[in-house]
């Protein structure tokens, strides 16, 4: 059936507020989009017809009458592949339309094509995986970035890290006929929680604050990720924290990524390693260069003190900028994503030194701050959103 311009901006606009906040009712549809009873019932009969949505039974209440039927989106509709490229490793996943995984594979092989890895490279690592799974029908795939893209001005990643200067994302588009979608790691987390996971779907506002290599944050308001055409806007890892504090290699001093990113905790436990004489660093690694983040946790968890101070001061310097985020901007709940905030001694710290902030208010909004589990498939995994939005959500 081919649809209008209007009736499918109708059609999208029902979609995403049965992704954001199904499962609902009929008559809840309609008064929360101003769509009108008639058309979204008309609508609602055409996505049930084509079942990519169904009839969940009715809703439990103690009001008098006929009962509400709720609806939901119907799974495995489309299979969709996502992408994470990251320098630590390639995540792939295959999710369905609402984001559930039917396959993945997470490669540390792909950090063995040196340090300028190019889009061929990427391409044939992401046909191989596709050859192994035959039983899913893609119809599009998302890429989470390490940076930002945008074709009008440039084909490759706009990042201040190198590594990515080989990687044109035009001709890794080309190596495939299906669709390709981009965007950053962080856009990619946020819009997959609002249509994959929010907690509560009251379709809310909130922030996702993502540390990994880098640390960025993403601002979904309204139903939208705000200021997603500015690359600058989410940066807060460059944002300056302690103006006479260590040099950043964004060339500004002080900036949070030099305090709490992993990146700079390795490379400062990597130092602890060569010349710190009390450390459990070298009980735990044969070789400063095989440091992780995990090793320094390790070593924490052993009563090693440097590595304790390096975590504590990582964790005071989040809890300004998660302090800072929450006067800026209104949102109900900071999600917290990367394998940094799966760690209990982490949560404890950052617990303590938020709880020693003076309120500005008697009575002041309290924002939540909320761990996503953590995998190294969340942001591959996010990134069939894109794929979701492209496909459903967009008229």
């Amino acid at each position: 059936m081919t649809l209008t311009k209007k009736q499918a901006a109708l059609r999208a606009t029902i979609l995403d507020k049965l992704y954001a906040k199904a499962p609902l009712s009929r008559i809840d549809i309609a008064k929360e989009t101003g769509i009108t009873p008639a058309t979204t019932g008309s609508i609602i009969g055409d996505l049930i017809r084509q079942e990519l949505v169904y009839e969940v039974g009715e809703a439990e209440d103690d009001s008098v009458g006929r009962k509400k039927t709720l609806l939901s989106l119907m799974p495995r509709r489309a299979y969709y592949l996502g992408v994470e490229i990251s320098e630590k490793y390639l995540a792939l996943v295959i999710t369905d339309n609402l984001g559930e995984i039917q396959a993945s594979d997470y490669s540390m092989t792909f950090q063995q094509l040196g340090n300028y890895p190019t889009s061929a490279d990427l391409a044939d690592f992401i046909h191989q995986f596709i050859r192994q799974h035959p039983d899913f029908p893609l119809t599009a795939i998302g890429v989470g970035l390490p940076g930002h893209v945008d074709f009008n001005l440039s084909p490759y990643i706009q990042s201040n890290n190198q590594h990515w200067q080989n990687l044109n994302l035009e001709e890794l588009s080309q190596a495939f006929s299906l669709p390709l979608y981009f965007d950053n790691k962080s856009h990619c987390l946020t819009l997959a929680q609002r249509l994959y996971g929010q907690d509560d779907k009251n379709d809310h506002n909130f922030i996702v604050f993502h540390v990994a290599n880098g640390i960025h944050c993403s601002y979904m308001y309204q139903g939208q990720i705000y200021g997603r055409q500015n690359f600058l806007i989410g940066e807060i890892g460059h944002t300056i924290l302690n103006p006479q504090g260590e040099a950043c290699t964004c060339g500004k001093r002080g900036c949070l990524q030099v305090y709490a990113s992993e990146s700079s905790l390795i490379a400062k436990a990597q130092t602890l390693y060569r010349v710190a004489q009390s450390t459990f660093l070298p009980s735990l690694v044969a070789e400063a260069e095989a440091i992780t983040l995990a090793t320094i946790m390790d070593a924490c968890a052993l009563g090693d003190t440097s590595c304790l101070q390096l975590i504590q001061q990582a964790c005071h310097y989040l809890s300004i900028a998660l302090s800072n985020l929450s006067q800026l901007i209104d949102s109900d709940a900071i999600y917290l994503d990367g394998q940094f905030f799966s760690y209990p001694l982490v949560d404890t710290l950052l617990h303590q030194e938020l709880a020693a902030t003076t309120p500005l208010f008697h009575k002041q909004k309290k924002i939540r701050l909320i761990p996503l589990a953590y995998s190294p498939l969340n942001i591959a995994r996010a990134a069939t959103s894109l794929c979701v939005k492209a496909s459903f959500l967009s008229a």
